[in-house]
């Protein structure tokens, strides 16, 4: 509250104190006229600067009782207040109303918060519970589903085979999808620093993705640097093992996807190259890629773009979870492409401050040849 608005707020009451002020001399002029008197225009004019100032003593009093407490109101009120807000000692009978009421709305509001807290806790365990169950019969159908490879069967039920083989994978895929995005939700206890060899990782995750490779008829191809050039640290950063592969699956799954074409074969290259003090792990795809209007949106959940909606098994949340995941990591992520010539997803893993920076001095000193 600043004082415009103070007195704006007060206008009225000021209105109707000069009226009663300019009343009274009116009243005391016609007095004395009866009487054969009359009051002197400098007389009129001391009693309006006397009733003036008591008038602004008043106010001033009054704005300096009003001005804190409104003030610590406002900023409760702003949206920018994101916190629960104390208010200050009421000081009058208005501002104890004020505070009664405040006091009975936050602790509604506080309560109901921490109800809708426990129902969140209790869906997201539920469905992470859930999760877990629908992965053992999806395990079940894999192991039955190599099982039947072995077997000698008509070249038609081998095809219905890889087709539910792959549909399962996909299955095993969303359902780990779900229980990363429930665990994003306390990414510190699932959270360890290590040194981690990027390229050893790479392969890991290619080889662990070798069946969509095939099925889509995607080809890997990783641009070693040279190990002369090289080194020792070059390809290792400091990260964490378990959420930065689940990174690279998202973004290397969503490169077969976009890579396969009916009419020819795909590309999906990675590369590396240092930058300066960061290393930059590129994700390249030969696909369709992206269109520009949808290049803004591609790392917020559930947005699938022109080439989603021509596809109904996307979901909109692979780049939404490597984007999330490489938030709390520290990493950067971006993203180029251009329809028609394919798109390029880069990881940056820099040595500016990061949530790894205190840890530097720690780990450092490691034999990185040791801990391989």
């Amino acid at each position: 509250m600043n004082l415009r608005s103070f007195l704006r707020d007060r206008a009225l009451y000021i209105g109707v104190y000069v009226a009663s002020a300019a009343l009274t001399a009116a009243i005391v002029q016609f007095d004395l006229l009866f009487s054969g008197a009359s009051l002197r225009w400098v007389n009129v004019g001391y009693m309006f600067l006397l009733s003036g100032v008591g008038l602004s003593l008043f106010l001033a009093v009054d704005y300096h009782r009003q001005r804190a407490f409104f003030r610590r109101l406002e900023e409760a009120a702003s949206d920018a207040g994101q916190k629960t807000v104390l208010l200050d000692e009421p000081r009058t009978l208005e501002q104890r109303l004020y505070v009664a009421a405040w006091n009975r709305l936050v602790a509604r509001l506080q309560g109901e918060l921490l109800k809708e807290r426990d129902r969140g806790q209790k869906r997201v365990a539920m469905i992470s519970r859930w999760a877990h169950h629908m992965k053992t019969p999806v395990s079940v159908i894999d192991l039955e589903l190599q099982k039947a490879v072995k077997m000698e069967i008509p070249p038609l039920c081998q095809e219905v085979l890889e087709s539910i083989a792959e549909e399962n994978d996909r299955l095993q895929s969303l359902l780990q999808t779900l229980l990363n995005l429930n665990r994003l939700d306390d990414f510190a206890a699932d959270f360890r620093v290590e040194r981690v060899d990027v390229l050893a990782l790479v392969r890991k995750v290619i080889n662990d993705h070798r069946r969509a490779f095939i099925a889509h008829r995607v080809y890997p191809k990783i641009d070693e640097p040279d190990p002369k050039e090289l080194s020792p640290s070059y390809l290792w950063v400091e990260s964490d093992p378990k959420w930065l592969q689940l990174v690279l699956e998202q973004i290397i799954s969503n490169a077969v996807k976009y890579a396969s074409r009916p009419d020819r074969e795909g590309r999906v290259r990675i590369r590396f190259e240092r930058r300066e003090d960061e290393l930059v792990l590129t994700v390249a795809d030969d696909g369709v890629g992206i269109a520009p209007e949808d290049l803004p949106r591609v790392f917020e959940p559930f947005y699938t773009g022109a080439n989603g909606r021509m596809d109904a098994r996307a979901t909109g949340m692979g780049l939404y979870l490597a984007h999330e995941a490489c938030k709390h990591l520290g990493h950067k992520l971006s993203i180029a492409s251009r329809p028609g010539e394919g798109t390029e997803v880069r990881i940056h893993f820099g040595q500016a401050p990061t949530i790894f920076t205190e840890l530097s001095a720690e780990l450092a000193p490691r034999d990185i040849a040791g801990s391989s």
